[in-house]
């Protein structure tokens, strides 16, 4: 009888024929491929022993067995009665994702609807796969025994005999350039040995040895406050436990939460343990880890500024149990620990955990799942929490909250003013950059010799040029956004896209042809104003322009610090993560405007924003004061940050959540069509919404489809934009219908792209 073929349905395998049944090991192969199954490989003998799970391997794929590459997430020794594509080779074998990190990959993947070959790929580091670093090293050792050579009758020379003699004192296989410096021998004496039969070499891939910057020991005096010892004791207890437990570190802004943490890692590194101290990006956060580093004998910092052989070498030694503590972003949560012990996340509410490439994961949650599945603590720490994490603390078992209510010291916090910027500009009768009260503040504090800082969330010099005559702008040519003006290089910039044109002085409509004129304000601008009111100052702006590395940062933190800068005008970039002694002044300009959003989380990232920049001032003695300038002093989040009030928020926030469905008390799933060509897009996106409203009254799904709805910006780089929201109260739910869209492929759409975002942060 002829074979009969069988599908890859009803087997699972890639290739399989009926035949002469077969006993080996087959692998289960996730590609590193935009799919959502993994495949079957028989195992060849000949690489039987380095295959394991977490291993990167290359495969053959489609009809064609176009070579691609795998990680290897399950073997199993079994007999078939078909034929297997066999893998083709161990690829850096020094280098695999643990079992650990495999099952972790899988939910996420599960988690996220995203591919577990993708998922995996994002969690190993591109160097790491490529073996960066990594060095083919000679070691010889003995074939046959030293007598039975001897007695062969072989004559052995001085040169020979002197090898031959240093061989047989190892115990294992020695490095070939060792030996030939101990025995005093050449290479050609080796390679005659070889052919003879005396000597065999083995080859192995290793990391070149390199000399680490020493990092000088430093460990600050003081006493903990009632409340930290109090909260240290907690995290002790869950640490011994040995179960898992999350526990929210909710501190004001100077209330010691570091010291926490560093006083938790080391009672996890006591008992033999590794950590991992997340924090949320290494730029906005260069003192923190400066701090940490100089704390902890063994450190590994883990941050994009790494070069690929450093990422590689970091990775063994995590993975060797060389350096016991992590300090990174985003992918210092997969870090191969391989007896880790305690989990901690600094700033747990920032966005930019979130990662905003496929696998688009949450590192917070994801360090969640990992505390879950290795039974260990792990640490969320905010002055300003997620409402979705202070929510679990008051409602899930397993979550709890420690209370850091007071700044360390007895210091008082900040006094907040609110500046209703309408009311100033009716009462002076023209438009202003810095208010009264803000101008006189910072002069104030400049005359005591001390420092400030200015947030302005928008770079440029003026937000946009516009015509007074027809009302028309400078718009984006790729994207339905105004266009930034920069002084400096007298452009104007989208900030989406980066495509910059000179700024026009006249509007470009024939019919008009009105001089321009520019509204709004920018870093640039503040920066200019503060040079001609307070000209002996020392300002320095803080922005994307003008921090384009990471040491420039670092430089300008050094600067600060050593009092070279007297005021600091910036971005985000200086709202958080900052910690001078001398800084007692704070001003927010244009708060209203980062309230600007149709996003449901648009208040409670302006009052976590407010929050944590007005934290800056007034932290070793000197009375802080701040001024935020609004022409929306009604709304609740400036409302609330006007007394640090962040309970009250929250409880308003909650109810409003509560009311609509959306998290904590619903899951969103967002789904994001693109296309050069609008009408493309909006049929697809129409199309799309059919087949998963279809499938969600067949499966009697309690799921909400949102939409399809134009995006907040509509166009971006030159594609519009579609989006659907799906809306449960379920996880569970959420979880099965989007990875049932995705195994039946009823994400496939003729638009540009397609985004998939599970939990998403934004919705713009």
């Amino acid at each position: 009888m002829g074979t009969r073929s069988r599908s890859v349905k009803e087997t699972g395998f890639l290739w399989v024929e009926e035949g002469e049944p077969h006993q080996g090991v087959i692998a289960e192969v996730a590609p590193l491929r935009p799919v959502y199954r993994t495949y079957s490989y028989s195992v060849p003998s000949s690489i039987e022993d380095a295959v394991s799970i977490g291993r990167h391997v290359e495969i053959p794929m489609g009809k064609r067995g176009r070579e691609t590459t795998g990680f290897v997430v399950g073997l199993d020794k079994r007999t078939w009665d078909g034929t297997l594509r066999p893998i083709k080779s161990v690829v850096n074998e020094p280098c695999s994702l643990s079992p650990e990190l495999v099952e972790l990959g899988r939910n996420i993947a599960e988690h996220y609807a995203s591919p577990l070959g993708l998922t995996l790929k994002a969690m190993m580091p591109t160097a790491v796969r490529e073996g960066r670093g990594l060095r083919v090293v000679r070691y010889a050792r003995l074939a046959q025994s030293l007598e039975s050579i001897q007695s062969d009758g072989s004559r052995l020379t001085t040169q020979r005999k002197a090898l031959l003699d240093a061989l047989a004192c190892q115990d294992d296989a020695v490095n070939v350039s060792v030996l030939l410096s101990a025995a005093g021998v050449s290479d050609a004496v080796l390679r005659g040995a070889i052919k003879q039969g005396w000597v065999e070499i083995e080859e192995r891939k290793e990391f070149r040895e390199t000399q680490e910057d020493p990092v000088d020991r430093i460990e600050p005096v003081f006493e903990l406050s009632d409340e930290q010892a109090s909260a240290i004791e907690h995290i002790r207890a869950r640490i011994d436990s040995g179960q898992f437990s999350a526990s929210l570190l909710f501190g004001v802004s100077g209330s010691g939460k570091t010291e926490v943490y560093v006083r938790a890692i080391r009672h996890a590194l006591a008992q033999g343990k590794q950590a991992i101290l997340l924090v949320p990006e290494i730029a906005l956060t260069t003192q923190l880890v400066r701090r940490l580093a100089a704390r902890f004998e063994s450190v590994a910092v883990n941050h994009s500024g790494l070069t690929g052989v450093q990422r590689s070498r970091i990775w063994q030694q995590i993975e060797a149990g060389e350096k016991n503590v992590v300090i990174g972003t985003r992918s210092a949560v997969f870090a191969p620990c391989p007896n880790l012990g305690l989990i901690c996340v600094d700033e747990e509410q920032e966005a930019s955990y979130k990662n905003l490439q496929t696998p688009r994961f949450h590192v917070r949650d994801v360090a969640i799942m990992r505390a879950q599945k290795l039974g260990i603590p792990v640490v969320l720490g905010s002055a300003t929490p997620s409402v979705e994490v202070w929510y679990r603390s008051e409602v899930h078992r397993d979550y709890d909250r420690i209370t850091l209510p007071k700044r360390i010291n007895g210091l008082p916090m900040p006094k907040v003013h609110l500046v209703d910027m309408k009311l100033e500009t009716a009462e002076l009768k023209r438009q202003v950059v810095l208010s009264r009260a803000m101008e006189r503040l910072l002069g104030r504090t400049l005359d005591r010799d001390e420092q400030a800082i200015i947030l302005m969330n928008r770079r440029g010099f003026a937000s946009r040029s516009h015509c007074p005559a027809c009302g028309l702008g400078v718009m984006c040519p790729n994207c339905q956004v105004g266009m930034v003006v920069h002084s400096t290089s007298n452009e104007s910039i989208c900030h989406y896209c980066r495509t910059r044109v000179p700024t026009p002085t006249h509007c470009n409509d024939p019919t008009c042809g009105a001089k321009l004129i520019r509204l709004g304000s920018g870093t640039q601008r503040i920066e200019e104003v503060l040079a001609e009111l307070f000209p002996k100052a020392r300002v320095r702006r803080v922005d994307s322009d003008t921090m384009k590395h990471r040491s420039h940062y670092e430089s300008l933190v050094s600067d600060f610090e050593s009092h070279e800068v007297d005021v600091l005008v910036g971005t985000q970039m200086i709202a958080k993560g900052l910690d001078f002694s001398n800084v007692s002044f704070v001003g927010v300009i244009g708060a209203d405007a980062l309230n600007l959003s149709s996003d449901f989380r648009a208040e409670e990232r302006l009052f976590q924003l407010v929050t944590q920049v007005a934290g800056r001032a007034g932290r070793a003695g000197k009375a802080g004061e701040v001024v935020v300038q609004t022409t929306t002093p009604e709304l609740r989040s400036l409302r609330c940050a006007l007394t640090h009030d962040y309970e009250s928020f929250v409880q308003e926030e909650l109810k409003a959540r509560e009311a609509v469905g959306f998290p904590p008390y619903g899951r969103l799933a967002r789904l994001v069509l693109s296309h050069e060509r609008e009408a493309l897009v909006d049929s697809e996106a129409s199309a799309l919404a059919g087949r998963i409203q279809s499938m969600i009254a067949s499966k009697g799904l309690a799921v909400d489809v949102l939409g399809p709805n134009a995006c907040p910006l509509r166009r971006l780089q030159g594609k519009y934009r579609v989006d659907i929201l799906l809306r449960t109260s379920h996880v569970s739910v959420l979880y099965k219908i989007m990875n049932h869209l995705s195994a039946t492929h009823a994400l496939r759409t003729k638009a540009r792209s397609l985004v998939v975002d599970v939990d998403p942060v934004s919705l713009s």
